[in-house]
């Protein structure tokens, strides 16, 4: 294979692979094993922009990804979608180890979806975010609560009260649950069902034959998940709560931020 060609098939590729986590991140299937979850959360990513983001000029993705989200935010807005260095994607237009490189109140819009629980120190997270955040501005934090994590890596979890205190000081501090114990089992139960169909023996007959099997085992796992979370919604009350993920959104005060 010549060099051309494997740079074209490497480009073909991962074209795919955004497609992919586009349409599986922004448009999921009642067929993908954590279709509630992120269903619960592009409704709510979907109202929360409308309300912080729709007068947004200027953007920031933090860890942007796939940037599967860029249509719910308004048509004019300019988006600086910023990642780690190795991000599969290529779509980031910062590329860095620094968290937020920018110059003081160059933002309306903050948001960092599916990605906070990485940032290390979270208090200078936040007050990084304060400072490239014009008075006034607001950010959008997503966060995983009940999900797995990777051993090798430093990651937080949040509570919702733990997560709002990190914003202590701001205005309109919001926090809203995606998803609570239903929708949590149905994606922990798919998820154990995919890392069975994932390492199966590389067959692919043993693969293709198995395929129809745990589509059909999501279908109806989120189906149960689904009539569940309406039951869980009308008739559950309590004050404990274990939700599959959270969604805070807040708006920088127009005084100074405490130190």
């Amino acid at each position: 294979m010549t060099a051309a060609r494997r740079d074209a098939w490497r480009d073909d590729a991962a074209g795919e692979l955004v497609a992919k986590m586009r349409r599986t991140r922004r448009r999921p299937r009642a067929t993908q094993f954590d279709y509630l979850h992120v269903r619960r959360l592009v409704d709510d990513l979907t109202a929360a922009l409308a309300r912080v983001g729709a007068d947004a000029k200027d953007v920031l993705d933090v860890y942007c990804g796939a940037r599967p989200y860029d249509d719910l935010l308004p048509p004019g807005a300019a988006i600086t979608g910023l990642d780690v260095p190795g991000n599969p994607y290529g779509l980031a237009d910062v590329v860095t180890d620094e968290f937020l490189p920018f110059e003081d109140e160059s933002f309306d819009l903050v948001m960092c979806i599916e990605a906070f629980h990485y940032v290390t120190d979270p208090a200078h997270g936040v007050a990084e975010i304060g400072r490239v955040l014009r008075p006034g501005g607001h950010v959008l934090v997503a966060v995983p609560f009940v999900w797995e994590y990777d051993r090798t890596i430093l990651e937080h979890r949040y509570t919702g009260p733990e997560l709002a205190s990190l914003f202590a000081g701001w205005d309109d501090v919001t926090v809203v649950e995606n998803g609570g114990r239903a929708v949590s089992w149905a994606t922990l139960t798919g998820s154990l069902a995919g890392m069975i169909q994932w390492n199966l023996p590389d067959r692919r007959r043993l693969r293709l034959g198995v395929r129809p099997v745990f589509t059909g085992f999501y279908l109806l796992v989120n189906t149960a998940g689904f009539l569940l979370d309406r039951a869980e919604r009308r008739y559950v009350r309590s004050a404990a709560t274990l939700p599959m993920n959270l969604l805070l959104t807040a708006r920088r005060p127009l005084r100074d931020l405490p130190a």
